[in-house]
């Protein structure tokens, strides 16, 4: 009884996000869920469009700050967590698993003027892209400029900077093409 109850809380708090956040949030559906201290943001003309049944776990958080675009596909899950920044574009196709701990950002912090503080001196913003079918290991890094095809898996601990197009499965710093799937 308690774990239907905690579900039930867990969609009545991802409708009662997207009900404050109309014109920022779009979804299809009611099949979602956020877990506790779980946040769905927007600032400025940040947009998130969701697709149908979306499961954010335990402390999860994404975000779309400025001008930023985040899609997420139908039937996507993210374990505990998980963290997305936005601040240009972010595209997630459908049927995802998230590991615990997971990073997503399409951002790095500018830092070439050495006599400017780095957290003054912007962004470089570069669309980040993932495909369907995909599972992302835990505590995995997906930064700026990369891309992720179908059907792909990142392994634990693994960051992904560039192209993983070749459905297989993908570890290291960065990730590299280790097996093939057929």
């Amino acid at each position: 009884m308690i774990k239907i109850i905690e579900k039930l809380i867990g969609v009545i708090r991802a409708n009662l996000i997207f009900v404050c956040k109309i014109n920022s949030i779009k979804h299809e559906g009611f099949k979602h869920y956020v877990g506790r201290l779980g946040k769905i943001k927007t600032e400025k003309h940040g947009e998130i469009i969701i697709g149908k049944s979306l499961y954010l776990s335990d402390r999860t958080v994404i975000g779309a700050y400025k001008e930023g675009a985040l899609k997420i596909g139908n039937n996507n899950f993210f374990n505990s967590n998980c963290n997305i920044t936005c601040y240009g574009e972010i595209l997630i196709g459908d049927n995802n698993l998230f590991g615990q701990n997971v990073v997503i950002v399409d951002h790095n912090h500018k830092h070439n003027q050495i006599d400017q503080l780095i957290c003054k001196q912007g962004f470089e913003i570069g669309a980040v892209s993932i495909g369907s079918d995909c599972w992302i290991c835990a505590n995995v890094v997906i930064c700026s400029g990369a891309v992720i095809g179908d059907h792909v898996i990142v392994a634990a601990n693994s960051v992904v900077n560039g192209k993983l197009l070749v459905a297989g499965t993908y570890a290291g710093a960065p990730a590299k093409l280790v097996k093939r799937r057929i």
